[in-house]
């Protein structure tokens, strides 16, 4: 079961800017993890809702795009989760993020995920972070409250600011770990300087934690 608003995106959209589909150069190495993760359904879709969940991101240089002092980043689109592979038009750019206005800026040839701010408050929370996974699991986002892993507070929704800052308050000074969200069912993210590294601790929670 998961809320009848997952998925749902609540930051400001109105700087999104349609593009052609991304070169695989882009985003080859990211959908590599993400073809291991929704193998293993931790990304997917919820049915008979058909509301997709999980999402992942990595740190790049989009300046041509767009100059800014904030991180930017690749990210997968929103509502994808259904796709057992995605390929150019399935993924987008974040370009800019604005925590005071909860907007973002957005090129590519699909909206970002809805939790695209809360991925940006990631990044900003350590400059040693270049990527960021978001998962759905039942069995792992409950074992992880159980044995009191790194938490945000039940009483928070995904995709809010609340929500961003929660999850930088969680990593803190860290440069790599997994945050179990307990006001997002079955929400859990890792994050870490690098794409094996942050698959790695989804793994490790995977096989700890039987099904």
């Amino acid at each position: 079961m998961c809320p009848i608003d997952d998925g749902v995106i609540k930051y400001d959209r109105s700087q999104y800017k349609v593009s052609p589909s991304l070169n695989a150069d882009e985003y080859r190495a990211l959908e590599k993890w993400r073809e291991k993760l929704h193998h293993l359904k931790l990304i997917g879709e919820y049915l008979p809702e058909k509301i997709g969940y999980g999402n992942l991101s990595q740190k790049a240089d989009y300046q041509e795009f767009h100059e800014t002092k904030k991180v930017q980043f690749l990210i997968t689109g929103t509502q994808t989760g259904s796709h057992q592979q995605l390929d150019g038009s399935n993924y987008t750019r974040v370009l800019d993020s604005d925590f005071d206005r909860w907007a973002v800026n957005v090129l590519g040839p699909v909206e970002a995920s809805s939790e695209a701010l809360t991925h940006a408050s990631i990044y900003q929370a350590n400059e040693k972070i270049n990527c960021v996974f978001h998962i759905h699991d039942n069995i792992i986002w409950e074992a992880m409250i159980e044995n009191s892993y790194t938490s945000t507070p039940a009483d928070i929704p995904y995709g809010t600011k609340a929500m961003a800052d929660s999850v930088k308050s969680c990593v803190g000074s860290s440069k790599q770990g997994l945050i179990v969200m307990k006001g997002h069912q079955d929400g859990v993210i890792s994050y870490a300087p690098t794409l094996d590294q942050a698959g790695s601790l989804l793994l490790g929670v995977y096989n700890k934690f039987p099904r």
